[in-house]
């Protein structure tokens, strides 16, 4: 297994001072379950039993399957995130610095009898992507910057009574990173760094490495009547423990001026992935016609330091503060008819990120949701799943400052969201 070494205070902030706008979400966390829940803004993401993708929202949704079923799709997430800005006297504006990524998942629900159901599941729910030319003039802030976690779910669900159902997962969460800044216009600050060699685009540090890390879930599920009904979800919160590598191509009589500790060899960190819950409801109002709602809570206030350490002794602490976050959703289905869904939402997230702890490295920002859907069913047991949204950031102008150095930046960000899914019922 690569390990993972993060001693430069440098590099740690910029990896965990994140938010994933590569797939827009608050801080680094992803949202982007199914495609269904893509149409509607995964607005009821706790109440609804679509497809087989309630293993990743609500394991008591499995009592509503009466027979085996399968999902398995993909988002491709499409950002568009300008910078604009000053590196001490020189240009930091960079265009398009999140990258295109594509968001899998496969689930499946097995129906044991009319009471007892389980399912499993993989899917993408942390990360963030973001990278700029190796030679940015501020390289120090923000460079090659890559967390994935894809989380594996084995969960069962109980029907207690006619109304009401319970669930509960274990989660298994693999997570690899790969982070890298280079000098970039420091290296003009000293006549030392050019007579070595040294340019915009030298290596000053790269980490990488991967972890793997548990949790677990519950849920439950009320049905009032066949039209309406209400559901809870909790997920617990992640560890990280990262050991690692890390490499400089810094020579070493300049790793003092530089702040690289002790040079390359291992190190340890733990970032952590933080609980969540969700309150949802889904009403069909008309026959054809239903409203859904989600109320997300995900508790970013247990991230509040980065501390990294070689066998026990601290190389560094820096502040995070992140904030507790609020994710509220209103979605909408129309039954066409027996073959074709409509869909569409709204959303707003919060940022996690508080006001003076901005990074360029990906700048978070509160962000609204716009979505579109539809579900057309090829038979009665085999769909497609298609999904839309729109994404717009808020504006953000800031300073960030690490080492002596800084920089002010404004960031525009907008994201476009397609995806894909096929659900099959045996």
């Amino acid at each position: 297994m690569t390990k993972m070494r993060l001693l430069s205070k440098t590099l740690l902030a910029s990896l965990v001072a994140v938010a994933s706008q590569g797939a827009f979400a608050s801080a680094f966390q992803l949202h982007e379950t199914s495609t269904s829940g893509l149409g509607r803004a995964y607005a009821g993401d706790a109440a609804i039993a679509d497809d087989a993708s309630v293993v990743a929202s609500n394991p008591a949704l499995m009592t509503f399957f009466k027979r085996p079923e399968i999902s398995v799709g993909g988002i491709y997430v499409n950002p568009n995130i300008d910078l604009t800005g000053t590196f001490g006297s020189v240009d930091a504006g960079h265009k398009n610095i999140a990258t295109k990524e594509l968001v899998p998942y496969i689930y499946t629900v097995y129906p044991i009898n009319d009471r007892f159901s389980v399912g499993g599941g993989v899917n993408v729910n942390y990360g963030l992507a973001t990278e700029f030319d190796n030679g940015y003039n501020a390289g120090p802030f923000a460079g090659k910057t890559d967390l994935t976690t894809l989380n594996f779910n084995l969960s069962g669900a109980y029907r207690i009574t006619n109304n009401f159902s319970i669930g509960a997962g274990l989660n298994a969460v693999y997570a690899d990173a790969v982070v890298e800044r280079r000098l970039g216009a420091v290296s003009l600050t000293n006549p030392v760094f050019s007579a070595l060699g040294l340019n915009n685009s030298t290596l000053w540090h790269k980490l990488e490495g991967d972890v793997w890390g548990y949790g677990w879930n519950v849920g439950a599920v009320y049905e009032f009547n066949e039209n309406n009904r209400i559901g809870v979800a909790y997920h617990s919160h992640v560890s990280l423990d990262f050991d690692g590598k890390y490499t400089t191509d810094i020579p070493t009589a300049l790793w003092p001026a530089l702040n690289i500790k002790g040079g390359n060899g291992d190190g340890s960190l733990t970032l952590p992935l933080p609980a969540y819950w969700e309150v949802a409801g889904y009403h069909r109002v008309l026959p054809k016609f239903a409203v859904t709602y989600s109320v997300k809570r995900t508790e970013w206030s247990r991230f509040q330091e980065l501390y990294a350490h070689r066998g026990g002794q601290g190389l560094f602490q820096k502040d995070e503060n992140f904030s507790d976050t609020t994710r509220i959703a209103l979605g909408f289905i129309y039954d066409v008819d027996d073959k074709l869904t409509l869909r569409a939402g709204v959303a707003h997230d919060e940022s996690a990120v508080s006001k003076g702890y901005h990074s360029i490295s990906i700048p978070d920002t509160d962000r609204t949701w716009y979505t579109l859907g539809a579900t057309y069913r090829f038979t009665p047991n085999l769909s497609v799943d298609a999904g839309f949204a729109f994404i717009k950031g808020k504006n953000l102008t800031f300073t960030e400052s690490q080492n002596g150095i800084s920089g002010t930046f404004d960031s525009k960000s907008t994201a476009t969201l397609y995806g894909l899914g096929l659900n099959y019922r045996f």
